[in-house]
């Protein structure tokens, strides 16, 4: 009978997977239940900082409101350098 694997154990065995590494940067894994891991350099060790789950929709939400307030700061920049 198989053991069965706990939450932190399926998110780790994910973490370690390269293929939910995209380009070494992206991570995407359904299974993993963090909507934030880690970071990953390219030789595989952990470093300082986490990149989010794009397979969870609050990173994805997360990320879009990060990009969406550096676009409206940059268009205020670009606007008051015209006048």
């Amino acid at each position: 009978m198989a053991e069965q694997q706990s939450q932190q154990e399926i998110d780790e065995e994910e973490w370690n997977d390269t293929a939910n590494w995209r380009f070494s940067l992206f991570y995407y894994s359904e299974r993993d239940s963090r909507p934030w891991v880690p970071k990953r350099s390219m030789f595989g060790r952990r470093r300082f900082g986490g990149t989010p789950n794009f397979a969870k929709k609050s990173a994805r939400q997360y990320m879009m409101i990060i990009l969406g307030l550096a676009f409206v700061f940059f268009l205020l920049i670009a606007s008051l350098g015209r006048g």
